[in-house]
């Protein structure tokens, strides 16, 4: 019975010295190229495609992402040689998670702003009426109503030259227009 207390107390010493030590799991940094409810693919700098599951990983250490999204996934690999998540960071964070919100361009007399909604929806002040937005790689995409009845919508294509979180620069030809995230 003492050498099973003595045996118990070693691993339990072991154990807690363990989780003070510096061990790191390993990692993986790359561009979410698809994500689900339970895996998350990334393409590597390398060009390696690799699929980590977030099956059973706390949602507080593996949060949402967007396609886009440039993270760093520590995981442990499974005996099935799955790559199983142990948490997540977003390093650089789409476009798609940066554009949604209220942007204003005071550069000029004219006051143009735009109000890009999660959902895709869209509304502009100073420009045509807007019904929606998306991306088409560095183009925001936004899609004009042109006339009511009949119906009759165009596009306008704003070429993204900078995009952070308090500033979005876009260009169209012959013209520059430089928002500011509002609150």
């Amino acid at each position: 019975m003492r050498s099973i207390l003595s045996a118990l107390a070693l691993a339990a010493a072991v154990w807690m010295s363990a989780g003070c030590s510096d061990f790191k799991a390993p990692s993986v940094e790359g561009r979410v190229v698809d994500a689900t409810i339970h895996s998350v693919t990334l393409l590597t700098a390398e060009g390696d495609s690799l699929s980590v599951s977030t099956l059973g990983t706390d949602p507080m250490l593996v949060p949402g992402v967007l396609p886009g999204d440039v993270v760093r996934i520590y995981y442990v690999t499974l005996p099935d040689e799955t790559m199983q998540a142990l948490e997540l960071n977003v390093t650089e964070p789409s476009a798609y998670r940066l554009l949604p919100g209220i942007w204003r361009d005071c550069s000029s007399t004219e006051e143009v702003g735009l109000v890009l909604a999660e959902d895709g929806s869209a509304q502009a002040t100073g420009l045509e009426p807007l019904q929606d937005w998306s991306l088409d790689g560095d183009q925001l995409v936004l899609t004009t109503v042109l006339s009511e009845e009949p119906k009759t919508t165009g596009t306008l294509l704003l070429q993204i030259r900078k995009l952070d979180v308090d500033s979005l620069v876009v260009g169209a030809p012959g013209r520059e227009y430089a928002f500011s995230r509002q609150q």
